[in-house]
């Protein structure tokens, strides 16, 4: 059955990226006709918790547009200039959720005719938006929220995508991504890692840094900190929680008492939950499932630990700092950016449980050095990833993205 799945899947890779790469050449080629733009966006994408859509969606909300129209598959948290369209449900029983959100997509740009198309991730969400944007003469936002490893060897990387069922790498499956990805005239990252990659390909479009956003306002005295260690996210395997569960032992070996919280549901939970129950760890570690009010738990934690094996720029690594938590995270993707090793926290080797222990255990025995990287990982999350300094960047890039597809430029045009 693996292989089946592996052949369907790089069947329908090889299918999809060949059909977007024609449509964007092919549309590309046509003039457009010159528009009067109206504010309005298309974004399609999915969000797994509630801080993810709120730290994405939220600035784009506030960076001047007129509206936001969603494609999602149900309505979330609702915003000030936010519109939720929602295929209908037979439709995605008809076809797949993917294709159900690309057709909506198409019908929705027909309707309201947005000044811009994007998505979120390159498969399915970022294609159907180049699709549905050459199709209708508009331009194509991508936002590659996981770094390279969307791409690179066809994306097999990827954890919890389409393409990791090719299970190894592919060569043409990455040259088709590649060649879709330089078709859209706006590529959002996460960090400077990722800039590089893409501008190496030669994009026709800009390739611009724009994290999630932080709200930034929560506050705690250093004696409300009764939780040592915090993970906040997915459990899936390409988060490697069974790290973080292995380094609370290592922890408790020293500090018997650590305590610890895991914030976040995924398809690991049950098996996740059994291994700390094997290592006796039930009295230590709370597993808290979804949250809607991350903050409040952040403002509680010591340090935040995060041993994924591929990651852009976390925004729970971002609202932790901005709460003070110390950041011990493993130096991979874009997280080198923000966390300065030694200043504001520290990176690690991969995969190095015993550098992950030392690293916790030193800012759990020393007060004053917790202290000083607390105060210096807040400085550094609420100036590089403010909701106002993201929504500013939003604003400039889309309404230079806008005026140069449109034709009537405007004043923050940006290259």
């Amino acid at each position: 059955m693996s292989t089946i799945r592996r052949i369907a899947s790089y069947g329908l890779l090889v299918s999809v990226y060949a059909v977007t790469w024609l449509v964007a050449v092919v549309g590309y080629a046509i003039p457009r006709r010159r528009w009067k733009p109206n504010g309005r966006i298309l974004v399609t994408g999915t969000f797994f918790n509630p801080n993810w859509y709120l730290s994405h969606i939220l600035p784009l909300a506030r960076s001047g547009l007129e509206e936001v129209l969603l494609i999602v598959d149900e309505a979330q948290q609702p915003i000030e200039k936010v519109r939720f369209l929602c295929p209908p449900r037979w439709l995605a029983v008809l076809t797949t959720r993917a294709v159900a959100k690309a057709v909506w997509m198409i019908i929705a740009g027909i309707r309201y005719r947005p000044d811009l198309y994007m998505g979120y991730h390159l498969m399915p969400g970022s294609c159907s938006a180049l699709l549905a944007g050459r199709l209708l003469g508009r331009p194509a936002c991508y936002q590659m929220t996981g770094g390279p490893v969307e791409i690179v060897g066809g994306g097999y990387g990827a954890i919890d995508s389409p393409e990791s069922a090719l299970g190894r790498p592919s060569r043409l499956i990455e040259s088709l991504a590649t060649k879709v990805v330089r078709q859209f005239d706006l590529v959002v990252v996460r960090g400077n890692q990722a800039k590089r990659f893409l501008e190496a390909r030669h994009p026709k479009g800009t390739v611009a840094i724009i994290t999630g956003s932080i709200n930034g306002s929560a506050r705690s005295s250093r004696h409300d900190r009764l939780v040592h260690l915090v993970f906040c996210g997915r459990l899936s395997p390409i988060k490697q929680v069974h790290q973080f569960i292995a380094l609370v032992d290592r922890v408790r070996c020293v500090i018997p008492g650590v305590r610890a919280e895991i914030l976040g549901d995924g398809p690991l939970k049950a098996e996740l939950q059994a291994y700390a129950r094997q290592l006796g760890l039930t009295e230590n570690i709370a597993f808290l499932g979804k949250t809607g009010d991350v903050q409040s738990h952040m403002v509680r934690s010591r340090v935040f630990i995060l041993t994924s094996m591929s990651e852009g720029l976390s925004i729970a690594m971002a609202e932790a700092m901005s709460a003070g938590v110390v950041p011990v995270v493993a130096e991979i993707g874009e997280l080198g950016d923000l966390v300065k090793d030694g200043e504001n926290g520290y990176l690690v080797r991969p995969n190095c449980t015993e550098e992950y222990a030392a690293r916790t255990l030193s800012l759990l025995r020393d007060e004053a050095l917790w202290q000083q990287l607390s105060r210096k990982a807040i400085e550094a999350a609420r100036s590089y990833c403010d909701i106002e300094t993201v929504s500013e960047k939003w604003r400039r890039h889309i309404q230079g993205t806008v005026a140069r597809a449109s034709g009537h430029p405007r004043q923050h045009d940006v290259r």
